[in-house]
């Protein structure tokens, strides 16, 4: 597809897994999208950048690294700084965005640590760079999981009717952050609140509460189309990091022999947020199953089952 008015897409922790793969379909996506890698470590994304060239020279030009660990206010900040004062490196130094990809984060950690990246870290990279996003035509994607949903259907129902609400506001949601902080510190489980830890632990709960921010935001940027999208299952590090650490071999076994037959691979995974970016889109401040059908924040639904209508 050809076209001289560029798009560029900031996805973040693109050096791997379904980050690397959402680049990678964006560059084949259209000959006028441009992809800004935003790694925690710049070497890895440059090795990332080099194995895209590797595959087509042709995306050198379209392709930039920025380093960035959404986890540091510092380092968001000043990544930001940097692409506001160069913008596109290889281009013509234009900072404007057609979209967000947040992808980057964590499944195992502390709670504090898994929130602080989590959902602290994209409001953080929200905040620094979607003023840079195009309002005409501008996009800002979640990258959430099933865990999230799942995760609120073992809530109580007090706690349930929290994660609909399409008026939460963030010192609601950091409300739970900091009471599920403090139950840590305590020794105490989420579930001694009515939260649930049973869909890996904090994890469940950090992609419930991105999914309630993902409703925040679409509310205070209308003129953008901000929404969530789970992957599916996709054999990455984050689906070999709920493996204990003491069971290295079981991770091994399970990610080449298990796996490949039961998990998306990375591209697979990509489909929802390829959609989320390019597709056809109503509403706003949704939540999209791995088949990029809209789904139910409190309940899990299926590839193939009817799309959620509520």
């Amino acid at each position: 597809m050809a076209s001289t008015a560029s798009r560029t897409v900031f996805v973040t922790g693109a050096n791997k897994g379904i980050g690397l793969a959402v680049v990678r379909r964006c560059l084949l996506h259209a000959d006028n999208v441009r992809c800004v890698l935003a790694c925690r470590s710049k070497e890895r994304g440059e090795a990332a950048r080099k194995s895209l060239i590797s595959e087509n020279a042709s995306w050198g030009p379209r392709t930039f690294v920025l380093e960035m660990d959404q986890g540091s206010d510092t380092s968001v900040k000043s990544a930001e700084a940097s692409w506001q004062a160069h913008g596109f490196a290889n281009s013509d130094g234009d900072t404007t965005l057609y979209a967000i990809v947040n992808n980057a984060g964590i499944a195992i950690g502390s709670v504090a640590d898994v929130l602080n990246v989590n959902v602290r870290g994209v409001k953080r990279v929200c905040d620094a760079f979607i003023k840079h996003v195009n309002k005409e035509d501008g996009r800002v994607t979640m990258m959430s999981s099933g865990a999230g949903p799942g995760s609120v259907t073992k809530c109580s129902e007090e706690r349930q009717r929290f994660f609909v609400r399409d008026d939460v506001e963030w010192k609601d949601i950091q409300g739970v952050m900091e009471e599920a902080e403090g139950l840590e510190k305590e020794g105490r489980k989420l579930e001694d609140v009515g939260l649930s830890g049973l869909i890996a632990g904090a994890y469940g709960l950090s992609k419930a509460l991105l999914n309630s921010y993902t409703m925040l935001l679409a509310r205070e940027h209308p003129e953008l189309k901000i929404n969530a999208a789970t992957p599916g299952m996709v054999n990455t590090d984050i689906l070999q990091g709920f493996i204990p650490w003491w069971l290295p071999g079981l991770a091994t076994f399970l990610s080449t022999c298990v796996m490949p037959f039961v998990a998306f691979t990375p591209d697979q995974g990509a489909k929802s947020t390829m959609h989320l970016l390019f597709g056809e889109l109503e509403g706003n401040g949704r939540y999209y199953g791995s088949d990029g059908k809209r789904s139910p924040l409190d309940k899990m639904r299926n590839p193939g089952d009817p799309e959620f209508t509520g």
